[in-house]
């Protein structure tokens, strides 16, 4: 079973214009580089042991015809990581139970001042990374782990709290007509196992604090949205309204809409 959320993916046609968007939502964003093997160049919000990633095209020619798509329709998420701590092991466990895995297969990002860091990867399906992104995401080993891994991620910039006080990843939400076929697909590929209700699977990963719900809507698109857990739900309520993003506002959760149409639910620390 996976171990955690490792990151998840908004991208734009612009990463500057992105970089913005979060920064006036009062995140540090840091590192970042491009990625020759894929066409892309990206920027960094480390939260905890994951990290949402901005991500725009470098390289047209190069870049996936899937995350093409994505960015020209205007999708906010366009995918997401699971973290392994064996992807070796997870791949083959996955193909035990029917999947058609595909890899580990080495990727490698490189930073303006030359430097480089690299994983593994394992998709489901095909080769394509970012059709194998959304709606199940694909499987991740980084080559470094713990503290050094957080230094890799933020590159020549500094690790500082963020100004809107988030702290860490805490969850994944996937809405669709089907839940149904969508969580089968998630239980025969990673072996989780859920908690149920009549509209919705929750599935805790094995870190045993995050976790990926499953719940129905309207739409027939998949659509995404990321829980973050924040010390200090009012400070972002104040960041989200000077920025003039929409937010909706409980006893224990804000919930902001970005200006890409993405979306970000805010608890409080534990």
């Amino acid at each position: 079973m996976p171990a955690r959320i490792d990151h998840v993916i908004t991208a734009g046609p612009s990463l500057e214009a992105l970089e913005d968007a979060f920064t006036r939502l009062g995140f540090s964003v840091v590192g970042g580089g491009t990625h020759p093997h894929l066409g892309t160049r990206n920027r960094i919000i480390i939260l905890g042991e994951g990290y949402i990633e901005l991500l725009a095209i470098a390289d047209p020619a190069r870049v996936s015809p899937t995350l093409r798509q994505r960015v020209a329709s205007g999708v906010a998420w366009v995918g997401y990581a699971l973290q392994s701590d064996d992807i070796e092991a997870e791949a083959q466990a996955m193909r035990a139970r029917g999947e058609d895995v595909r890899g580990p297969t080495a990727g490698r990002l490189v930073a303006p001042d030359g430097s480089a860091r690299g994983w593994r990867v394992v998709t489901l399906g095909g080769d394509d990374l970012w059709a194998a992104a959304l709606p199940l995401p694909f499987l991740i080993q980084h080559d470094s782990d713990g503290e050094r891994h957080r230094r890799e991620l933020a590159g020549a910039d500094p690790i500082a709290p963020h100004p809107n006080g988030a702290r860490r990843l805490l969850g994944v939400t996937l809405r669709t007509a089907d839940p149904a076929t969508l969580r089968s697909h998630y239980e025969r590929a990673f072996g989780l196992t859920p908690a149920t209700s009549p509209t919705s699977a929750r599935y805790p990963l094995a870190g045993g604090q995050e976790w990926i719900a499953l719940e129905r809507a309207e739409s027939a698109q998949v659509t995404l949205s990321i829980r973050v857990e924040a010390s200090d739900l009012a400070a972002v309520e104040a960041m989200a309204r000077a920025a003039r993003y929409a937010c909706i506002a409980s006893a224990d959760a804000l919930s902001v809409s970005l200006p890409s149409g993405g979306q970000i639910e805010f608890s409080a620390s534990i």
